[in-house]
């Protein structure tokens, strides 16, 4: 499967994980639309607004993983928050709780990945 997301429809998405504001999703599998029999639930580019955030919540039957590829944040890996840019890599393990929010100017832009 190959799917260009710079050439695939954005979708607007308010309050991600009941986090403040919203951003634009690109998704390669929306949520949802997972192949029958695999482990991957969701695989998609976030752009989140300047303030916007993915609230906190928790993975209690999926891991993900987010890869960040431009703009500032801070990353909520259970109660400890970590400062989080380009090239920064984060894994929330199964039981464990996350959530990102964007500290910047500009989008935080990330890649998502659900597996479960």
């Amino acid at each position: 499967m190959l799917c260009r997301l710079n050439a695939s429809e954005a979708i607007r998405r308010e309050g991600l994980q009941k986090g403040a504001g919203g951003g634009w999703c690109t998704y390669a599998i929306s949520p949802g639309s997972a192949r029958e029999g695999s482990h991957l639930k969701m695989v998609g580019r976030i752009a989140l607004d300047p303030g916007a955030a993915v609230g906190g919540h928790p993975h209690e039957v999926d891991e993900e993983v987010y890869v960040v590829l431009s703009g500032v944040g801070v990353y909520l890996d259970g109660d400890t928050e970590y400062e989080v840019g380009p090239g920064d890599v984060t894994v929330t393990f199964r039981g464990e709780r996350h959530g990102l929010r964007n500290t910047g100017t500009e989008p935080l832009v990330f890649l998502a990945f659900i597996a479960g």
